[in-house]
């Protein structure tokens, strides 16, 4: 297991953010993200508000959200050349296993954004669990992880082909150890004390025989958001 984690850590440790950072999915994702978070703001407050993001690598969508939001962002990661990037984001910085506990007090954050990480880590209870705890009550999760139930894959599982997300000798889906459906992700959440629990998407992919069609419509998205290639999810302290 602790191989396993350090090959996470190695693969994604770098000093330069990583290209998929600003491919057009991500992009949409990062939108869709920082739209849920700024729909649950406190704008009476006069308090700053805190979020912490969860494996923030080099802080690339945590400075738009500190930016367009204007919120204390907090980022803890095991890669250490990424934090220093993010630091120079003007991201708080801490160093940390994001599969252990969380160096934090508990009710410390009134958002947590744990984007495409659920998927790496092994005790899934233990995380969301760790989440909660560190949430203020009425705090809100953001998080976003590869579907499963992807509308191709769906497809591939009734035709006898391998869904994409357990792919064993991609070049880095092998490091995606628990994928999730929408179904099982909504029951993980409630189970560890959230609730209004609302799903999206960024787009709806179709990959066969090599050929990849990807369809954008905000129509589409909107009505089947679990047919998209990512799950995208707000969830409520309860």
């Amino acid at each position: 297991m602790r191989i396993f984690l350090r090959d996470n850590i190695d693969k994604f440790n770098t000093a330069k953010d990583h290209g998929y950072f600003f491919t057009k999915d991500h992009q949409l994702r990062e939108e869709i993200s920082i739209k849920l978070i700024g729909e649950v703001i406190d704008k009476k407050t006069k308090q700053p508000q805190r979020l912490l993001s969860i494996a923030c690598s080099t802080g690339v969508i945590e400075e738009k959200i500190k930016n367009k939001l204007g919120l204390i962002v907090f980022g803890i990661d095991g890669a250490k050349k990424s934090l220093k990037i993010a630091h120079k984001r003007g991201i708080i910085t801490k160093y940390g296993d994001v599969s252990k506990s969380l160096p934090f007090e508990n009710k410390y954050f009134d958002f947590v954004f744990a984007g495409e990480i659920i998927e790496h880590i092994f005790d899934t209870r233990f995380f969301l669990e760790e989440i909660n705890r560190i949430l203020k009550n009425n705090g809100y999760l953001i998080l976003s992880t590869p579907n499963l139930a992807r509308l191709d894959d769906r497809l591939k599982f009734l035709l006898g082909k391998t869904p994409r997300q357990i792919t064993p000798f991609h070049s880095y889906l092998y490091l995606h150890i628990r994928p999730f459906t929408f179904e099982l992700l909504k029951k993980a959440l409630l189970d560890s004390g959230f609730t209004n629990i609302e799903a999206k998407t960024n787009v709806i992919a179709l990959n066969f025989f090599g050929k990849m069609i990807k369809i954008y419509s905000k129509l589409l998205t909107s009505f089947f958001p679990t047919f998209g290639t990512t799950l995208i999810i707000k969830a409520k302290k309860a």
